[in-house]
């Protein structure tokens, strides 16, 4: 049983949806990707029927609030929980360097002692680099530089059991160094801002993200099999899974996924 549990599906400043952050299922286990910008992920974790005691791999993209804010409540939570044995082992946390720092600092100014003690028992960083590999959760996983063009971001891509290969490429467009590490993928998560109209609205490009035909295009040349399209506007949060996806078949003859907050995606 694998599959894709969404917690969230946008962008920087919704307010109608939480931002964008999944758990990848594999069996029993469960891979957390990015926690968006607040304890609101304590409470998407819980409403995906995942108790926060079965997560013990989290990754962080970068270092963007909508992405990184979130990991504060959980381990909040954890430090609190690993004292009472209401949360087993360690958590293992998977970001870059500058993302630790950052995670370090606060945690050090804001966190209680006891707390403090806890993260640095339990809370084992792992500071990634460019196709490095890890094992996690049962899936032999390679982290993927997505060279945005200020600041630091990671994806990753690994095979599932079933053979199918999964990329998750954050929230930059795809970079002309990764596509041939995309090409023909079965799965790929991508960022879209917004539709190709409303362009001139929100200036995408501008802030290093794409619209929906930029993605689908660029996908669709690659040969990927399934697209799943997130980390959105919430202007349309109603008809966004209509829109989008009738933009998107223009461009990509694969399967299009535009989930809402808490939509479970067999892999």
């Amino acid at each position: 049983m694998e599959k894709l549990l969404v917690l969230g599906t946008g962008g920087g400043l919704t307010t109608k949806c939480y931002n964008t952050c999944f758990l990848l299922q594999n069996q029993d286990q469960y891979f957390l990707v990015d926690t968006g910008a607040g304890a609101q992920i304590l409470n998407q974790i819980q409403k995906a029927n995942v108790t926060l005691n079965q997560v013990h791999d989290i990754f962080i993209s970068h270092k963007h609030v909508d992405h990184l804010l979130g990991i504060f409540p959980l381990l909040r939570v954890i430090c609190r929980d690993i004292p009472k044995n209401k949360y087993q082992g360690n958590v293992n946390l998977y970001c870059a360097k500058e993302v630790h720092e950052i995670i370090e600092r606060f945690i050090l100014d804001t966190f209680h002692d006891v707390h403090i003690d806890v993260y640095y028992k339990n809370v084992i960083f792992h500071e990634i680099e460019n196709e490095q590999e890890y094992s996690i959760i049962g899936y032999q996983v390679k982290m993927l530089d997505l060279y945005p063009n200020k600041f630091i971001e990671f994806g990753f891509q690994t095979k599932l059991n079933n053979g199918k290969v999964f990329t998750f490429l954050g929230d930059v467009p795809c970079s002309e160094k990764n596509v041939d590490k995309i090409r023909n993928t079965d799965w790929v998560c991508h960022e879209v801002f917004c539709r190709e109209a409303e362009n001139d609205l929100f200036h995408p490009h501008q802030i290093n993200h794409s619209t929906v035909k930029d993605v689908s295009q660029a996908m669709q040349d690659l040969d990927v099999k399934n697209l799943v399209l997130w980390h959105t506007k919430d202007n349309c949060i109603e008809e966004r899974k209509e829109l989008y996806t009738k933009e998107a078949k223009e461009y990509f003859k694969g399967n299009i996924y535009v989930p809402d907050d808490l939509e479970v995606i067999e892999l």
